[in-house]
């Protein structure tokens, strides 16, 4: 009975990921491979990451003063 070819069941055997799992999968894979390069030399990217930083504070500082935001005029 099981043997028998029966059109009624219809089974799907492979597994079809979502594109949403795939895209999250590959931003994990992508922040791993970033976390390992800053592993790699981690002085050196220290630098880096300091420089990002103070460049950030400064564009919030910068923003404060700029006409269209700013409350003092």
């Amino acid at each position: 009975m099981l043997k028998e070819k029966n059109p009624l069941l219809k089974l799907e055997l492979e597994k079809n990921k979502p594109k949403l799992t795939k895209i999250i999968n590959f931003s994990f894979e992508a922040l791993y491979e970033l976390y390992d390069f800053i592993l790699d030399s981690p002085i050196e990217n220290l630098w880096y990451e300091y420089i990002i930083i103070i460049l950030s504070y400064l564009q919030l500082i910068s923003l404060l003063f700029d006409d269209t935001v700013s409350i003092i005029k």
